[in-house]
């Protein structure tokens, strides 16, 4: 009897033994194979496309958008703003976006789009010299309530009408260009967006 003849019936045991076991002679299935070889394929694929050309999103890019959305949306529901919230905004890159594109279609015509001031209408809003408060809620307060001095308006309205969420987007978005703790009072003749070059 051959060999082939054998494989119909019964598992086929191999004719030596090791320390007394035998083992099976035995072709593996079809379906367990093809299962082998295309995870191998795929796996080969996916470092290919994710490590070498880059093809595929990258998972830590799509993980830290969804966590910077998710912690917007908390601090956004913050009814209390304080000093180490609106800190904490600023370094949420969805916020200061919000932010930005806040800036972008009002503020940008008294500071400017570099926010390097423009003389006679609006302060330098770029470096760490402010004149109407350094503080985080001084800022806020400044953009919700306008500006006053001596008794009189200066020309920047009161921005009650963005609501509490887009006033505190762009306090972030002013905030994310300084560092914490590093803010200065100046005397508002001694701003440098407004001295005469």
């Amino acid at each position: 009897m051959t060999k082939d003849q054998t494989r119909g019936s019964k598992p086929v045991i191999m004719p030596h033994s090791y320390d007394g076991i035998q083992e099976y002679d035995q072709s593996l299935p079809n379906w367990w194979l093809f299962t082998l070889f295309g995870s191998i394929v795929f796996a080969f694929l996916y470092w290919l496309a994710n490590f070498v050309t880059g093809t595929l999103p990258d998972d830590r890019v799509a993980i830290n958008t969804e966590i910077d959305a998710l912690e917007a949306r908390q601090l956004a529901a913050i009814k209390d703003l304080d000093e180490p919230t609106l800190w904490k905004m600023s370094r949420n890159s969805k916020t200061v976006a919000e932010g930005q594109a806040v800036y972008n279609s009002l503020c940008f015509t008294c500071h400017g789009p570099t926010l390097a001031g423009i003389k006679g209408l609006g302060f330098r809003l770029n470096d760490d010299l402010w004149v109407h408060g350094n503080t985080p809620t001084a800022i806020f307060n400044n953009v919700s309530e306008g500006i006053t001095f001596e008794g009189k308006p200066t020309g920047m309205a009161a921005q009650k009408v963005l609501g509490t969420g887009r006033i505190a987007a762009v306090t972030a978005f002013l905030l994310s260009k300084q560092k914490e703790g590093a803010m200065k009072v100046i005397p508002r003749k001694d701003e440098p967006s407004q001295l005469t070059p």
